[in-house]
């Protein structure tokens, strides 16, 4: 018991209660009468009644007085389960006791909930504590999870003026500001809740060696919850729960009187787990708390070394299998796999699928730590096997998707970002992965927007999984856009003349599928070579010439679709001028000139590329001749045959 300083009881003696009651005994404790105030048995004073409030309105801290004992804090004990032993010893529930400890709270309907509670203290709170108890501010600040700032979490966009800033720091860092695991052993025996076990990384209890437990079985509800409707709201009415209860409020009816789960804690089931993980949890909390570490023997501080966890354990994520935790215990690998299953079932999940996230349970932080401690813990001079080929995976899976690295964006130590450097494979962006060259290989203008596409199949496909054909012979025709001179993607389409957004996306895309950037460039001067065997046709003059061919005379088309049976009417005629346009230009058919504009009779899109296909399969050879000599023709009268 901790009496008050200066005035140890209201009556001048000090008072005496007793340090902690049985799991099952319930104290015979004052009760709440709203406007007559809570009456202590053992003193007979009067503590000021709590004013009645509605909704979620934010009850003012006033009138706060001495309370006579106070548990005393537990070193590295919770600032909630603190507030559970003060609520035990003065026989009120949790929420009344709060309000009694002066900690600044908002109200909804029979629930209490202090704000930034087990978080940080504001100041209101931090002076409506110290009037209440006497306890000096470092030791109440210590039951806070901000003694962990600097190290395991990073609190600096909290502000104690916005309750909303902590919604996106809860979410990005790896605690439970709303929730615990827990020990049932350890909760057996002294009934005190560690704040370390509301960080990510708590999983395995040191002193028992048995896997921390995260949901009650009986409720469904993650321990010290309250409800999933509103987290840790603290009960102000009766009747009070017995000690080492849930206490949760299921959200599908109640398990107990009252609505409150009666689950005993103690009495839930913990696997258990060799002494090596235990010994793992120890190191992670020593670094916790500040002892010196280091990553691959170089000397770091804690907060990199997190920082390095986290980046690590999200590259598990991203690229370990199954046989990467095969040597963990039975549940741990069950959960690491789990949780791939679901992060691919859900590529567009929400925060619990992000890389980054909090592990999950118990069993997933074991699984995270292990893993990470493989990379972390090794020497400088040891084989990084298991880094190397994590990140090989993940160069090979973005480059089969396309995309951007989905880690580029996450803290990195300098220590850990020369690591990866070194065992990540050559970079997919072929831009500059270029042999130099002897000399032009090949005027531009002689290279078509689109390469042939029996080119493309032979060639070209292979480097480029995944990818729709018109995309690739794009982006193979700005790739010999490359080895003719151009310093760039960009100047290689400028070059070209292409449209500047799909050269874009082909060059910020494709190239990251790319595996092999030296046999890509060997193939794409194959290409060049079947260019040169052909014969050098001026596509930039060609492409010039027909620059304004929106339709084709009708008196031209009239002799060559009149004896098949069909009308020249004027989308015939447009459709005509983009097959001559897509023949001597190699281009793609939707930058056509007849299609550039639009059509002017409110015709869509979908009806226009519709009619193009409809016109292309079904045009008679005869017909292609006609058109294609007629375009000789046209180039003929342009200048440019």
């Amino acid at each position: 018991m901790h009496p008050s300083p200066e005035s140890r009881s209201w009556d001048g003696s000090s008072a005496s209660v007793p340090r902690r009651r049985s799991l099952s005994a319930r104290p015979d404790g004052p009760s709440c009468v709203p406007g007559r105030g809570v009456r202590l048995p053992a003193h007979g004073r009067v503590v000021p009644p709590l004013p009645r409030v509605s909704g979620r309105r934010l009850v003012a801290v006033s009138g706060v007085r001495r309370l006579p004992a106070v548990p005393c804090p537990v070193r590295g004990e919770a600032f909630a389960s603190w507030v559970d032993r003060v609520a035990a010893v003065l026989g009120v529930p949790p929420g009344v006791a709060a309000r009694a400890l002066g900690l600044e709270c908002r109200q909804w309907g029979s629930s209490t909930r202090p704000l930034f509670f087990g978080v940080m203290l504001t100041p209101a709170s931090l002076a409506g504590l110290r009037n209440a108890t006497g306890l000096r501010a470092a030791e109440l600040r210590q039951m806070q999870l901000d003694r962990y700032a600097g190290s395991v979490l990073d609190l600096s966009g909290v502000e104690l003026g916005r309750e909303a800033s902590l919604t996106a720091v809860a979410a990005r860092e790896w605690m439970m500001p709303t929730s615990s695991r827990a020990c049932p052993p350890c909760l057996q025996r002294d009934g005190v809740w560690p704040l370390w076990w509301r960080l990510g990384i708590a999983a395995v209890c040191p002193v028992h060696r048995c896997l921390l437990v995260d949901v009650c079985p009986r409720c469904g509800v993650r321990l010290l919850r309250g409800s999933e409707r509103v987290a840790r709201g603290l009960l102000t009415r009766e009747p009070l729960p017995a000690v080492g209860e849930c206490t949760n409020r299921p959200p599908r009816g109640p398990t107990g009187r009252a609505g409150l789960c009666r689950q005993v804690l103690a009495d839930i089931p913990a696997p258990g787990v060799p002494e090596a993980w235990a010994d793992l949890q120890r190191r992670v909390l020593a670094v916790a708390e500040g002892a010196p570490v280091r990553i691959q023997g170089e000397p770091v501080s804690g907060a990199d070394w997190f920082a390095a966890l986290r980046y690590v354990t999200a590259l598990t994520r991203l690229a370990a299998t199954g046989e990467d935790v095969a040597d963990l215990p039975g549940f741990a690998a069950e959960a690491f796999v789990e949780d791939q299953r679901r992060r691919a079932a859900r590529p567009r999940g929400g925060s619990g699928t992000r890389l980054t996230a909090m592990p999950a349970s118990a069993a997933q932080a074991l699984a995270a730590l292990a893993l990470a401690d493989q990379v972390l813990s090794a020497s400088r001079t040891a084989n990084a096997g298991p880094l190397a080929s994590w990140i090989c995976r993940a160069t090979a899976q973005r480059r089969t998707v396309g995309g951007a690295d989905p880690l580029r964006h996450l803290p990195r130590p300098a220590v850990v970002a020369r690591m990866t450097a070194v065992v990540s494979p050559r970079p997919s962006r072929v831009a500059g992965a270029l042999p130099p060259t002897q000399g032009p290989a090949l005027e531009v203008r002689h290279i078509p927007h689109l390469t042939d596409p029996d080119d493309y199949r032979e060639l070209m496909a292979r480097h480029l999984p995944g990818t729709a054909e018109v995309s690739g012979r794009r982006l193979t025709a700005m790739a010999l856009a490359r080895l003719a001179g151009a310093g760039s993607w960009r100047e290689a389409a400028a070059a070209l003349g292409m449209d500047a957004c799909r050269a874009a996306r082909a060059a910020n895309t494709l190239v990251q599928r790319i595996a092999d950037p030296d046999a890509f460039w060997t193939d794409a001067r194959t290409v060049i070579d079947r260019l040169r065997k052909r014969g050098s046709v001026n596509y930039a003059a060609r492409r010039a010439a027909f620059g304004d061919l929106r339709e084709i005379p009708h008196r031209a088309l009239t002799p060559i679709f009149h004896p098949l049976g069909r009308d020249v009417t004027w989308q015939r005629q447009r459709h005509a001028a983009a097959w001559v346009w897509q023949y001597f230009t190699a281009g793609d058919v939707r930058e056509a000139p007849a299609y550039a504009l639009g059509w002017e009779d409110g015709t869509t899109t979908a009806s226009v590329r519709d009619g193009w296909r409809r016109f292309h399969t079904t045009l008679p050879a005869g017909a292609e001749q006609a058109l294609a000599a007629w375009g000789m023709t046209y180039l003929a009268w342009k200048g440019s045959a």
